[in-house]
């Protein structure tokens, strides 16, 4: 499910997916997984009928979305985009325009369904899912609800918008799995995010850092806030501390 630019880059070592379902290295070998199985989405998906709910599924490096789940998240989405829009830059008005695009069409691997009980029943194994929501309030007694069936783990991505896995895995645990994985030690690590399913990553990592266009609430929880993604700010954070790192070696030597 990774954009294909990312993959002919060919820079990253490891892929953390699906909210931590999932660990890949750069050759695409699979070296982690906590997955869900088909009767577990299927309690999941009955369980939350009453609160309108849209689903989207991950199984295998491919999703599936519901054609209905995509016009929530456009209700949800285009007022907050369209806030964005001035004043703004072409490129900062052609990645809102993806942005939106990508979710009424959907991404590489993505397929929009009209129900996704079929989908779900000729799968076996699921690395996440997703729904969202017509309200912000069905959003947060839907959320509850899957808490408590106590088999999830629920990340409220965005007022209208769930995504579940597995009990007990997020992003911070994999993270902690990846990094016993590889001998490094908390404090040499830091993290990105932009949506509250990454503050899972707090507390587990030695920095957080929440890029300019974070929702408020991530940005309150986070150690620091770089410039936002369309500004490259994740590059611009990482090569200013590379800057820092060697300025004080030279001072060292």
């Amino acid at each position: 499910m990774m954009p294909r630019s990312v993959l002919r880059m060919g820079v990253m070592d490891y892929y953390l997916c699906a909210n931590g379902a999932k660990v890949y290295d750069r050759a695409g070998a699979e070296l982690f997984s906590n997955d869900m199985g088909k009767d577990e989405v299927k309690q999941l998906i009955e369980a939350l009928v009453p609160f309108g709910a849209r689903w989207n599924v991950h199984s295998g490096g491919h999703s599936w979305i519901e054609r209905n789940g995509v016009s929530y998240m456009i209700a949800e989405a285009t007022p907050k985009k369209l806030k964005q829009l001035v004043p703004r830059s072409p490129r900062h008005l052609r990645s809102i325009a993806l942005s939106l695009v990508h979710r009424f069409v959907g991404e590489r691997g993505k397929r929009i369904v009209r129900s996704i009980l079929p989908v779900v029943d000729s799968h076996e194994r699921f690395e996440k899912v997703g729904c969202s929501f017509p309200s912000a309030q069905a959003c947060e007694d839907a959320a509850a609800l899957a808490r408590g069936l106590g088999i999830f783990e629920v990340a409220r991505v965005w007022d209208c918008e769930l995504e579940i896995t597995s009990a007990g895995v997020t992003k911070g645990t994999t993270a902690d799995w990846l990094m016993a994985h590889l001998c490094i030690e908390r404090a040499r690590s830091v993290a990105f995010g932009d949506s509250m399913n990454d503050a899972p990553l707090i507390g587990h990592v030695g920095r957080f850092v929440a890029v300019g266009n974070a929702s408020d609430d991530l940005k309150e929880l986070s150690d620091e806030v770089c410039a936002t993604l369309s500004e490259d700010g994740v590059a611009r954070w990482l090569e200013e501390q590379m800057e820092e790192a060697s300025a004080a070696d030279a001072a060292d030597n």
